[in-house]
Parts: C-alpha cells; structure tokens; sequence
C-alpha cells in the first residue's frame, strides 16, 4: 500500500519517478540566470503539482522541527527574510509566489538543507591523471525528495555556466560541476549529535547571519561555480567566506592532484586536505566526520567506502566504479535520495540518479531521536 502511494505521489507531481529496485535519471531543467530573479522557478515548478509542493513543504517542517520549532525557525527566517542577499532572496520570493508558500516557511527549508545534510563525496584521480567526482546525497525525508530532485543547467548568455542537482525551491548548491572547471559537493559536518546541539547550530547562524554577514554554506558553492574558473581559485574562496553552519567542501578539478576536501568552521578553512598520488593517496572519502577523526560506531560508511575503493584501485577507478561504491550498503543507505557522478574535464559524464534500489532494511535514522547527528 506504502508503495502505490509512492508511486500516485510521484505520478500527481509530474512524472513518474520509479518503483523501488530502480534507478532514475533525474529531470533536467535550465535555471536561467539572464530571467529576472523572481520568475527563474517559474519554467521548474510547472512541472509540479503545486498542491503537493504545499504539502511537501509543510510535511518536511513538520516531521522534523514539530510545531515549536517551526515557530522558533520561521521567526528566525522572518526576521532573515531582508538580509538575504540578492538574487537568493527574490528567487525565494518568487518560488513562495509561483506555488502559494509562504515565503518564511521557503526560507525555513533553504535553512534545513543547510543544516541536516547527510552524504558521501569521493574524489578520485585514475592513471591518466583524470579527476572523478561522486556522491550519495542522504536525508530523513527520502521519498519525498526522490519527487523533487532535479538537474540544473544554469545558464547565462545562452550558454550553460554550470550544472548541478538541486530540490524545487532551494536555492544554494550541495552538487554541482563547472564544466572544464571544477566539481563541488557539500557535506555537513557532524556535531556530537543531540537536538540541543542542532539548536544551538540555528541560533549561532542566527547570530552569523545578523551580527558577521555570512552566507549560507550552500550558497556559497554557487556563487564559487558561478564566478571562479579554475580549482585553486575555488578551493581559496571556499576557504574564506564566512558561512552560518560548518560543512565540508569536497572539490575536484581538472589536472593531475586537483582533490581536495575543506573542512570549514563557520569563520575559515579548519583543513584542507589534498589528494596525493604520488605518495598513494589517490582517492579521498568524505562522509560526516572529520577525517583525522574515527567516525560514528553507528554510522561507519567510511571506512567500508575506503575498503571500496582500494579493492577497485587507481588502474580501474572511473565513474562507473565509484558508483558501484557508492552503490553498495552501507555506503548506500535506505536514506539516499540521489547518487551524482561527475568529471568537470568531461562535462559529458554529469548524471544524477534517484535511489529507488534500496530494499528499507534500515532506518535513515537512529530510533532514538536524540541520537540524530547533525
């Protein structure tokens, strides 16, 4: 029963997503950046019930903030709503418009994207120097936003600027590649895991927002891809920028060695931490821990993913390798709403796929809730 309502969900937004035991390519759409910036979701949402978004929207809040904390969190996004830097802010705007949300509850939900992001990014250099770049993006909420990824080619002057994966209505980028450039995936980083610390992450961006002027951690990935061109200039500003919440930015370039992994606290860079193949590191796996650290004893993809990789090795590695890795429990989990594989020195091989494989054995997350990470 579960299932065919999956399936009329999907079937009622606009185009039907899949069963379990299959993959889907996601939909792809263009983000024009030359539209003005109140009417750029207008060509995306008309693919989408916009009752279901409303539903989909007031669901994601509710499941996981309950009503006390929607009240704390629109207030907060209320109150953010005039120091949302342009263009993101009048998109929200626009996309609150287009589909009838309110437009606190948009701005709530960019504020959860940036906060509760569980994934695995692998970089990779193969023999021939080529740069591979994938990831598992993971959340509590899957079936719903299996229904509402998609791909984005933001273009500007008629011409495709980037491309990356997205949700209707989020504005940042957690997955996104430059072509000829360099690719980016967003991680969060783990706190010790209790609600209160996840509270304590909403007031400080709250603070950061008003008091420092930072940007959203996925906010500045697109505006890395959008004005750098080259991996080391992307990897400096990743560095830098003030940012409301402390994530990891995995990038991948173009050349021999262009790898790296930025742990980021909110004011700077904490590591960096390079791909090194002439010494044997040739690949680098980030889940949600920093990577000097043992990760989780229940939540341990990492080192599964590095067994992985070293069993596939650098004579073998390539894009469908590391989708097999990132294909195979517990590196993939029942939680996974896409798999994205990339090689910004070929933008040809840019391809999401939603996760409809995974046979539900597990929970997304801890039975108990106080045990959820951050």
């Amino acid at each position: 029963m579960c299932r065919i309502l999956i399936l009329m969900v999907t079937m009622v937004f606009g185009y039907v997503a899949g069963q379990h035991n299959h993959t889907v390519v996601a939909p792809r759409y263009t983000f024009d950046l030359d539209t003005p910036p109140e009417h750029r979701w207008d060509n995306i949402v008309k693919n989408y019930d916009k009752k279901l978004l409303q539903h989909f929207i007031g669901k994601t809040l509710n499941d996981y903030l309950q009503k006390d904390g929607i009240n704390i969190i629109e207030t907060i996004a209320g109150a953010a709503d005039p120091i949302i830097p342009s263009p993101y802010r009048e998109e929200m705007e626009g996309f609150a418009k287009a589909t009838g949300i309110k437009l606190s509850d948009v701005i709530a939900l960019n504020l959860q994207y940036d906060f509760r992001t569980f994934c695995t990014s692998i970089v990779a250099q193969d023999l021939n120097g080529q740069i591979w770049h994938g990831r598992n993006l993971d959340y509590g909420f899957v079936d719903m936003l299996r229904n509402v990824t998609f791909i984005s080619d933001v273009t500007k002057g008629g011409k495709v600027l980037y491309t990356g994966t997205s949700f209707i209505g989020f504005s940042g980028c957690l997955t996104g590649m430059k072509p000829n450039g360099f690719s980016i995936t967003v991680d969060s980083r783990s706190s010790s895991g209790s609600k209160t610390d996840w509270w304590k992450n909403i007031l400080e961006a709250y603070n950061a927002l008003f008091l420092g002027g930072a940007s959203f951690a996925s906010f500045l990935p697109r505006e890395v891809l959008e004005q750098e061109t080259n991996f080391h200039d992307a990897i400096e500003r990743l560095s830098t920028r003030q940012i409301v919440a402390p994530v990891y930015y995995i990038v991948g370039g173009v050349n021999p060695g262009e790898g790296a992994v930025v742990t980021r606290d909110r004011v700077k860079a904490k590591d960096v931490w390079y791909l090194d193949p002439d010494n044997g590191r040739w690949f680098l796996v980030e889940t949600n821990y920093d990577h000097w650290l043992p990760p989780r004893k229940n939540d341990n993809r990492r080192d599964p993913a590095n067994r992985l990789m070293n069993d596939v090795g650098q004579d073998k590695v390539d894009g469908n390798a590391i989708y097999d890795v990132l294909s195979t429990p517990p590196v993939y989990r029942s939680a996974t709403v896409y798999t994205s594989i990339m090689s910004a020195a070929n933008p040809a091989t840019y391809e999401t796929r939603t996760r409809y494989d995974f046979s539900p054995t597990l929970q997304p997350w801890p039975a108990n809730d106080d045990d959820i990470s951050i």
